[in-house]
């Protein structure tokens, strides 16, 4: 079975068949700020934010000097000279999932903040002989609002007032040091335009669903939606075409024998995940999809990293400051707690009366087997409907059938769990 299939059995439990949304010629150019104050777990996010929003701006330009289609590039800056880019018209950038690949691969830099020069540096190597004509322009400029007096401020406003018509949002967020962003800097990026300054206290507040939403309308106005003929009505076995309610339990084998290098593709392919669903829209809403996750070692030790939750911000910071447990493989006692704990909580319902109950077990093959009929049959009690993916090559099939609930097609083995992170980037 081909690794791809694994993300689409995923989709299809929450509703594949979308419309697609068509933006017209748009070329977006990410500016973000990879300098030390910023720190590792919050430039992840601000690449996380830059994978959801273009997630929403429909199809990416198949060729970077067509005339239709968005494309994107990326600059990333800390001090000076030290620029890393995603070119508008990189010819290897053909696809969304060439795209995601790209950002994922930025290293964060860690020095000083040479924002000036970023926007400079963006303008001539990027947009100046870069855009296609015709085409609307638009920079998201996301940083701490504080640069390194040493560079030259008089180039705060680089893109404002030349003849080509460029739109900037900036977006200034508290550092990690706690330190608020300065707003007059972020209002010279922004050409004076206050209603394009965005300021937050938090970088996970870059991946909200509200903001995403904002950003959405905010670079792609007038969508033209065009849906598909749906051929998935007529093949019995693949989901409808309506985003039903599904509220989704990842339970991951935290165990030694999964390894490290699993262990971060893993966390890879959920970030990926949290992008790639259509994701409930609020606390009331009884369509679409909810997640949650909890991590598993020895008997009676879960780490649960976010609760069932819409909030893809809560999600990225959950699974960004999720450890590896390197312990055991107590599967029995995971999937009762996630019953017990998760689907309720203090003999509270905590799933939703109209949705369908899933459990995407991410496992190296092998478990402890001590009361996992007790605990298959909880599930079946819970009308839980389960997925299995085997990570490894040495797995026990009679534990994988159980956890699948005895349905073959819902176990997935992919060779390598990396390629799985890659087609979720492509989908």
């Amino acid at each position: 079975m081909q690794e791809c299939n694994v993300m689409t059995y995923i989709r299809e439990t929450c509703g594949c068949c979308d419309c697609e949304k068509r933006c017209g010629a748009l070329d977006i150019v990410f500016v973000i700020d990879s300098s030390e104050s910023v720190g590792l777990s919050n430039f992840t996010l601000e690449k996380l934010f830059v994978i959801n929003t273009i997630n929403r701006l429909g199809s990416m330009a198949s060729d970077p000097v067509s005339l239709t289609g968005t494309r994107v590039g990326v600059v990333q800056y800390s001090h000076n000279g030290t620029f890393e880019v995603i070119r508008l018209n990189d010819p290897h950038i053909d696809s969304m999932g060439a795209f995601k690949n790209a950002v994922k691969n930025l290293q964060w830099i860690a020095g000083g903040t040479f924002t000036p020069s970023a926007l400079k540096f963006a303008y001539d190597h990027l947009i100046r002989d870069g855009r296609r004509a015709g085409a609307k322009v638009n920079v998201v400029v996301v940083t701490d609002g504080r640069f390194d007096p040493r560079d030259d401020d008089a180039l705060l406003p680089y893109l404002c007032g030349g003849a080509d018509s460029v739109e900037v949002n900036a977006i200034g967020v508290g550092d990690m040091f706690g330190q608020l962003e300065d707003d007059e800097i972020l209002s010279s990026i922004a050409c004076r335009r206050k209603d394009r300054v965005t300021g937050m206290r938090r970088f996970a507040d870059l991946v909200a669903a509200d903001f995403i939403d904002r950003m959405e309308t905010v670079l792609c106005p007038d969508p033209v939606m065009v849906c598909p003929d749906l051929p998935c009505k007529s093949e019995p076995d693949v989901a409808q075409c309506a985003m039903r309610p599904v509220d989704v339990v990842f339970l991951l084998d935290g165990s030694e024998r999964l390894g490290e290098d699993n262990f971060r593709h893993v966390r890879a392919f959920l970030q990926e995940v949290v992008g790639t669903l259509t994701l409930a829209r609020s606390k009331t809403d009884r369509m679409r999809a909810r997640l949650a996750l909890v991590q598993y070692g020895r008997n009676a030790e879960n780490h649960v990293a976010f609760r069932l939750t819409h909030d893809p911000a809560l999600m990225a910071d959950g699974v960004a400051r999720m450890p590896y447990l390197e312990s055991a493989s107590s599967v029995a006692p995971a999937i009762l707690h996630a019953i017990d704990h998760i689907l309720s909580s203090g003999g509270v319902r905590q799933s939703r009366r109209n949705a369908e109950v899933s459990f995407v077990f991410i496992t190296d093959g092998v478990a402890d087997t001590l009361n996992i009929d007790e605990a298959v049959s909880a599930m079946r009690r819970a009308q839980v409907v389960s997925t299995v993916i085997a990570t490894g090559s040495d797995v026990d099939q009679n534990v994988l059938v159980k956890l699948a609930m005895g349905d073959q097609e819902a176990i997935f083995k992919p060779k390598d769990l990396s390629n799985q992170c890659s087609y979720i980037m492509s989908s």
